[in-house]
């Protein structure tokens, strides 16, 4: 395994680059203040100050080669509709974890594949990561069918897996990709 960090990476439609300070607005217009974006997960929707405080530091991760996060960027607007990123992984067991969120404004109109899509051929191409999963609350449709439109398969349901911001368990669905399997892509 190679790691290299976040690289600029462009689809047809995207822009996947690292985040800058100058990102503040367009995070907090389009996704990172939207309480619906954290529904699913144990993260609360972002206030200005966290928006701020957090760009400021992202400079400290990106040192590392092995930060693997990225400001998805529509080519044509300029604006920042969410990110995608490495959530863990394990370089011993060559498989990582990865994660995104996509503003509301954005929804249904493919991003969310179109991104993961190019993320994962950078991580088993370039990095050399053997497995990439996913997953998500079984409430949260949107982002299975992510997963299944990108063409991994899914493995199982952690029964009561998360206990979720209004007290209740969930079940998560896991879903997975290995580096020789071929990269579907649905719209």
């Amino acid at each position: 395994m190679k790691h290299t960090g976040t690289k600029r990476l462009e689809t047809e439609r995207l822009i996947l680059r690292p985040f800058c300070l100058e990102d503040k607005e367009s995070c907090l217009r389009n996704w990172a203040a939207n309480p619906e974006i954290y529904r699913y997960i144990s993260q609360n929707a972002k206030t200005p100050q966290d928006v701020f405080q957090w760009l400021s530091t992202a400079g400290q991760a990106y040192a590392s080669p092995e930060t693997y996060y990225w400001a998805i960027v529509e080519k044509m607007t300029g604006e920042v509709m969410g990110e995608i990123f490495v959530d863990d992984f394990s370089g011993r067991n060559g498989w990582c974890e990865l994660d995104w969120k996509i503003g509301p404004a954005f929804w249904g109109r493919g991003f969310a594949p179109e991104a993961a899509k190019a993320v994962i051929r950078y991580l088993m191409g370039e990095v050399g990561f053997h497995r990439i999963q996913a997953k998500c609350c079984v409430e949260n449709t949107a982002s299975e069918r992510v997963m299944q439109k990108i063409g991994m398969t899914q493995e199982g349901i952690f029964r009561e897996y998360f206990h979720s911001k209004d007290n209740r368990w969930c079940d998560v669905v896991l879903y997975s990709l290995l580096d020789r399997e071929e990269l579907d892509f649905q719209r």
